[in-house]
């Protein structure tokens, strides 16, 4: 697994967002395109990002996580991931995505200079990299799942902190997507065995 670091985190958000000005139409095919000298970690990040967020996007959590989990099994393996074409040449809704692109820029300026190379024996080492690939796609597998309203955003913010932890070679990161993805399980394993209304009473109760 190659990690490359050549932009901010900030500029390539900024190039997805110019990239909405230019085009006509965006497909995931274009912004995987765009994205491909960073490798599979900040594909990973852009398609678990829009679901912290306060944007609505109906339908595209089933693709996403699908999405995500191809990639992730591409990191552990180091191999291409093999993607049907027909799903590259889906079209993203743009103002979506620019919305997506605007905040992602805003909170990069402010929290980006925090991340920095640390703890990197975490992310160095293969078995560390096929480690955290394995946790991007048991999130994405549960990002995937046809769930109400809600239980997008944890198996999210794991991913997220993950691929920010690759990104960056930034170990604090990484642990902390360690423990979002052990509340993950805890999470949906409460859910599969007391059902949605039993997680709502239980956060009611908290």
């Amino acid at each position: 697994m190659t990690l490359l670091h050549i932009e901010s985190l900030s500029a390539e958000f900024r190039q997805i967002e110019d990239l909405c000005d230019q085009k006509d139409s965006i497909t995931l095919g274009g912004i995987l395109e765009l994205l491909e000298h960073r490798g599979h970690a900040l594909f990973t990040l852009f398609l678990a990002g829009p679901f912290i967020l306060p944007i609505p996007l109906p339908g595209l959590s089933v693709p996403f996580g699908a999405f995500i989990v191809f990639f992730a099994f591409s990191m552990a393996f180091d191999r291409q991931p093999l993607i049907p074409k027909s799903w590259l040449r889906r079209e993203l809704p743009k103002a979506a995505l620019r919305k997506f692109s605007r905040m992602a820029q805003a909170a990069f300026r402010k929290f980006e200079a925090l991340f920095k190379p640390r703890m990197v024996w975490m992310i160095d080492f293969r078995a560390g990299q096929v480690v955290i690939a394995i946790m991007i796609a048991i999130c994405g597998f549960l990002l995937a799942l046809p769930l109400p309203p809600g239980t997008n955003a944890p198996p999210a913010a794991a991913i997220v902190a993950l691929s920010i932890g690759l990104l960056e070679r930034d170990g604090l990161l990484v642990l902390l997507g360690f423990c979002l993805f052990l509340a993950n399980i805890a999470f949906f394993t409460f859910l599969s065995v007391y059902g949605y209304e039993g997680v709502l009473k239980l956060i009611n109760l908290i």
